[in-house]
């Protein structure tokens, strides 16, 4: 009795293995899923940032050269 016991213990044992399997196996691919969409969100922002730093180059390039400009002058007034 003793050995059908454990039988049938062991048994149950491999069905919940097997649906836990199964659990995780569903939960694999929706973990899938949501990976391939936040790539894709992250390419999307990632293309976004470039648009933004390709329209504002000219600016800050502007900005650059007038700071430049702006410590050249005030230089100008440290020398003396």
């Amino acid at each position: 009795m003793k050995l059908f016991s454990q039988l049938k213990s062991l048994i149950a044992d491999f069905k919940e293995i097997s649906a836990l399997l199964k659990q995780l196996q569903q939960q694999q691919a929706i973990l899938t899923e949501q990976l391939k969409h936040v790539q894709t969100i992250g390419e999307e922002i990632q293309t976004d940032i470039d648009k933004m730093n390709f329209k504002n180059q000219p600016h800050l390039d502007r900005i650059a050269k007038s700071q430049k400009n702006i410590d050249h002058e005030l230089s100008k007034y440290k020398a003396r």
